[in-house]
């Protein structure tokens, strides 16, 4: 029997690889304000409100960047968000809006366009199915591990978009791991080739010091914003069945044995009752 080969050492090198890479300035805000999703938020409207306000505002807005950040880069994200702001009107717009429709707008060559575009639908009717509307302001009194478990449990959520929204919006600890940094640390020797997106994060979580988490996220973004695996996993390439026409179901078909048959209905033959034979 092999024995796993023991990463601690490469992974701790890459971890602070990651962390000077994304590590801000002395005295910087971790999270400063210019660097939360602005989509459907006024910019001004922002800048007056404290930093927690601000936050919670924006959640939603960084969900859906989120959605359209990972597996890509930082420009193709930015075009893209750009794209969704000038077709949609509001957050409900866009919550009602067909997955196969916001496929369209992010184009046919944004990567898993029609998987991303299927999975944020769900996540944003999920959201107005338990809130009534398009806001998350009820996780503003929630501990930081009742967020996480709400967020995890929203429909069609993916472990990094949960990670980037408790991340940057809630100020929890989380690791954002999509399939690409997956593929970079298991390229690099630092993840076991079989781990999946959520092992990574749960590994890296407790090996990543909590004020280091944010720096660590910035510093993948970077890292990896030329990289992209020679061959991306199966799973990633398939679209969500949400987006698939729905399947034609005939009705059942009745066993042989038990079917009519179809035989045409005969007269009865008349009954003839033969005559004894004359005696000679």
């Amino acid at each position: 029997m092999k024995k796993k080969p023991n990463l601690q050492g490469a992974r701790k090198k890459i971890i602070d690889r990651l962390v000077s890479a994304g590590s801000v300035k002395p005295g910087e805000n971790a999270i400063p304000l210019a660097n939360l999703c602005t989509t459907f938020c006024a910019a001004d409207e922002l800048a007056k409100l404290p930093m927690a306000q601000a936050r919670l505002k924006t959640a939603i807005p960084r969900m859906i960047r989120a959605f359209l950040e990972f597996d890509s880069d930082s420009a193709r994200t930015q075009a893209a968000e750009t794209r969704l702001v000038t077709a949609m009107v509001d957050l409900n717009e866009l919550r009602v809006t067909p997955a196969i429709e916001v496929a369209a707008i992010l184009g046919a060559r944004y990567p898993f366009s029609e998987h991303r575009s299927s999975l944020l639908h769900r996540t944003l009717q999920s959201i107005y199915e338990r809130e009534n509307q398009m806001s998350l302001a009820s996780l503003q009194t929630m501990k930081k591990t009742e967020v996480r478990s709400y967020l995890r449990t929203l429909s069609g959520i993916t472990p990094y978009v949960e990670a980037v929204v408790a991340l940057e919006c809630f100020d929890v600890a989380a690791c954002p791991v999509d399939t690409k940094l997956l593929l970079w640390l298991i390229s690099k020797g630092v993840l076991d080739e079989h781990c999946t997106p959520l092992e990574a994060q749960q590994t890296l979580e407790r090996e990543i010091v909590a004020k280091k988490m944010h720096n660590f996220y910035l510093g993948t973004r970077k890292e990896l914003e030329d990289w992209a695996p020679k061959v991306w996993p199966t799973v990633a390439k398939v679209p969500s069945p949400v987006l698939a026409p729905p399947a034609v179901v005939s009705p059942p078909v009745a066993p042989a044995a038990t079917r009519p048959s179809k035989t045409r209905a005969t007269k009865p033959k008349p009954i003839t009752v033969k005559k004894p034979a004359a005696k000679k």
